[in-house]
């Protein structure tokens, strides 16, 4: 039978993490392992003590409870990578550890893994929620049925579509550390790398039941790596780390090409211009004109600003300022409903 870990790169949430590890627990069907890769935290002590306060209860099971704590911070890549070193199973289901997975995550993703044997790197659907698990606030899916997504049936930007959200994936272990590399650390992509190698390999599954759950409202805490201080600050996406992020993503797609796959750079490079600028923009006007002027800055410098999007949120926030964000509620929910192939469940 198909092994499967559920692997966590955990930092500094311990009130999340009891969440996401009852979850586990009360799944129909457990994992072979739930390994926890704890990325030297300010709140590792507590994060010890959650993962402590559930030993009984993993003991009466037979899923193996593994914890490790890093000797030093690897950052989000870093953490990625290890966590596929670090598990003991044929397959990895990654989740951040703000998510939680729903009941029929593993008995759902074994079974799409034994129906495609071989396959490298599975996505699936998804559903963010509030302040509780239970309070979901919209379904997300880009496809209507199991399947698996390849050149012959898609276009290379689906790719990123595919793996952004990274809860919930479910990639080959030894294939993964086959082609381990440090070279996108800092990229906060790790996934986004491996994706593309499935996209052109493998291809990449999808499953289409919703399997995860993710929280929504969490502020990103990247910034405490090496490799990551210079440009990111914990608890926000700033101009100068979102621009790093897309410059890491286009160096992937670029590299991707090189070895003989064209046409996954200028697919991405008009993907992060056209339908992921609401992405990125969206979160602007909390942060003011000015700062959406710096990040329309940087994109130009990253020569993303050859569609129309980026120019008309940016004078769209420019002219509304923060009574922009209600605009942007509208344009999430037209833009789900009627753009890519994506639906949205309310």
């Amino acid at each position: 039978m198909t092994t499967i870990t559920v692997a966590v790169p955990s930092f500094s949430r311990p009130n999340e993490l009891r969440e996401l590890i009852e979850s586990v627990l009360g799944a129909d069907e457990l994992p072979d392992e739930l390994l926890i890769c704890e990325d030297r935290s300010p709140r590792r002590n507590e994060i010890a003590a959650v993962v402590g306060s559930f030993r009984e209860a993993f003991a009466a099971t037979a899923c193996k409870l593994s914890h490790v704590e890093n000797e030093q911070n690897l950052g989000y890549d870093g953490n990625i990578r290890n966590l596929l070193q670090q598990a003991s199973s044929d397959y990895v289901l990654i989740l951040g550890d703000d998510d939680v997975i729903y009941a029929n995550a593993i008995a759902e993703s074994r079974r799409f893994i034994d129906a495609h044997p071989g396959i490298a790197f599975v996505s699936r659907t998804y559903s963010r929620f509030s302040s509780s698990p239970r309070d979901i606030i919209n379904t997300t899916w880009l496809r209507g049925e199991d399947c698996v997504v390849n050149p012959s049936n898609s276009t290379p930007n689906l790719v990123f579509r595919l793996c952004g959200f990274v809860g919930g994936l479910i990639i080959k272990r030894d294939w993964a550390n086959a082609k381990a590399t440090t070279r996108y650390d800092g990229s906060l992509y790790y996934q986004f790398y491996l994706a593309c190698l499935a996209y052109y390999e493998t291809g990449i599954g999808y499953i289409f039941a919703s399997i995860v759950g993710g929280r929504a409202g969490n502020p990103p805490l990247f910034g405490s790596a090496e490799h990551e201080k210079d440009v990111h600050i914990p608890g926000s996406y700033r101009p100068k780390g979102r621009a790093k992020m897309w410059a890491g993503l286009l160096r992937i797609a670029a590299d991707v090409d090189a070895g003989g796959h064209a046409g996954l750079y200028r697919s991405m490079r008009n993907e992060i211009a056209g339908r992921q600028s609401f992405h990125i923009f969206e979160m602007m006007p909390a942060q003011g004109r000015r700062a959406t002027l710096e990040l329309f800055c940087e994109l130009r410098k990253l020569r993303l600003t050859h569609k129309f999007l980026p120019w008309l949120l940016t004078t769209f926030i420019c002219i509304f300022g923060s009574y922009a964000g209600l605009g942007f509620a509208l344009f999430r929910k037209l833009q789900f409903s009627i753009e890519g192939g994506i639906g949205v469940k309310m």
